[in-house]
């Protein structure tokens, strides 16, 4: 006889590894893959630009699947949609492993970026549900930490698999994982939104819970610095291997390393902001993470424009205003979902179409900048987190003028 399995208790460290793996899907699809891509190119005979657009379009999946993904969890419920998620991810997935040309890994890449969608969007909510204010915060950063294990290890993996195996078997390792969170999903996480608690009426009524939040300042200039937070994150991630292989000279083998060590900054991050919230609250935990991104990204800045290139005269400030991303992104959450309770899941929705639209627009523009590739890479990141901070001082004069209104 096997013993009883029994779901995650809310309060336990299972539910914050459950929650930090669904959301993992994202970074996982992303990062694991990259080495991979000019075995794409060769094996299906395409352009370079035809093969980054399967990074392109899974970013417009990911993006746009956040919309339909939160009024249908609070309509619905948390474990239905998310299940669905999966399960369309996992066939989309199955689609790229065996996709034999380019039309049908693009099409595979741009549906398995929408079904990656439930798993942030809904851990989230679920965070929400359960916790409110400095808890939510400190959870939510531990969430973050959960996932950011995954681009640490995800290009290192990757490179081997591709290396050993070819291009095909990071795809039928993401369909591995999609079976683990089924698995996860099915045996360990609960439903935290109660019938009771979900709104009736129509599915198309339920998209008028983005409209509050749309019209709230307070929101917008939440979802302005952690959009724009991961702007810089996406700048760096599409920079990255040219800075590193055609600046830095390091090895394209070797990149991974590189790439993950500054993964490490994320997870100090986390972990900091996670002691501190409870002490200092999330919204100044927020303007403390956006202002250092903002004068690490202006030093590299000024360090590029200078001509200083030397690897580790920019690396330990690169890894400072990296570090700064998971403060900033769980603050960001932790302050939206605590305006706007009753539409968790539409809140957490704009949330990741700013964090993935944001950030796709971002890796965009650096490629389509010409020029040095680290002077490209940190001017990207610079204005990105100067429009976070400009974020930052609207949320604060919005906060003074509430204040003052009461």
């Amino acid at each position: 006889m096997f013993p009883p399995v029994h779901p995650a208790r809310p309060d336990g460290v299972a539910m914050i590894v459950i929650l930090g793996v669904i959301t993992a899907f994202a970074p996982l699809s992303i990062d694991l893959y990259l080495p991979g891509l000019p075995l794409i190119e060769a094996d299906l005979q395409v352009s370079a630009a035809l093969t980054q657009l399967s990074l392109s379009l899974f970013f417009v999946g990911l993006a746009s699947g956040q919309f339909l993904y939160g009024p249908l969890a609070d309509r619905y419920g948390r474990r239905g949609p998310l299940l669905a998620g999966i399960v369309m991810y996992l066939a989309a997935t199955l689609v790229c492993a065996l996709a034999p040309n380019i039309e049908v890994l693009l099409g595979g890449r741009l549906v398995q970026g929408f079904g990656a969608a439930a798993g942030p969007v809904i851990a989230r909510a679920v965070v929400r549900d359960i916790y409110a204010g400095r808890r939510a915060a400190r959870v939510m950063s531990f969430v973050i930490l959960v996932m950011t294990l995954a681009p640490l290890i995800a290009p290192v993996l990757g490179g081997w698999l591709s290396a050993s195996l070819g291009w095909r078997a990071t795809f039928w390792a993401l369909t591995g994982f999609a079976l683990l969170c089924t698995a996860m999903l099915l045996i360990g996480l609960p439903e935290t939104h109660p019938r009771e608690r979900r709104p009736d009426g129509r599915l198309t009524r339920l998209f008028l819970g983005y409209v509050p939040i749309l019209r709230d300042p307070l929101s917008l200039a939440y979802l302005g610095a952690g959009g724009m937070a991961f702007g810089a994150l996406f700048a760096y991630v599409a920079g990255s291997p040219f800075v590193y292989t055609r600046v830095f000279d390091v090895p394209q083998a070797q990149f991974g390393y590189y790439f993950a060590l500054n993964v490490i900054g994320l997870l100090i991050g986390n972990l900091t902001n996670g002691q501190l919230v409870m002490r200092f609250g999330h919204r100044r935990m927020l303007t403390a993470g956006v202002l250092i991104m903002a004068v690490a990204s202006a030093v590299m800045l000024v360090m590029a424009a200078s001509g200083i290139t030397g690897q580790w005269l920019i690396t330990p400030v690169l890894f400072v205003a990296l570090a700064t991303v998971g403060i900033i992104a769980a603050n960001t959450v932790a302050g939206l979902l605590d305006r706007h309770p009753d539409h968790a899941g539409a809140a957490s929705a704009l949330f990741g179409v700013a964090q993935f639209g944001l950030g796709a627009l971002s890796a965009g523009l650096v490629g389509l900048l010409d020029g040095h590739p680290l002077l490209t890479m940190v001017s990207v990141m610079s204005l990105a987190a100067t429009l976070a901070t400009l974020c930052i001082l609207m949320l604060w004069q919005q906060q003074r003028r509430r204040a003052a209104a009461a």
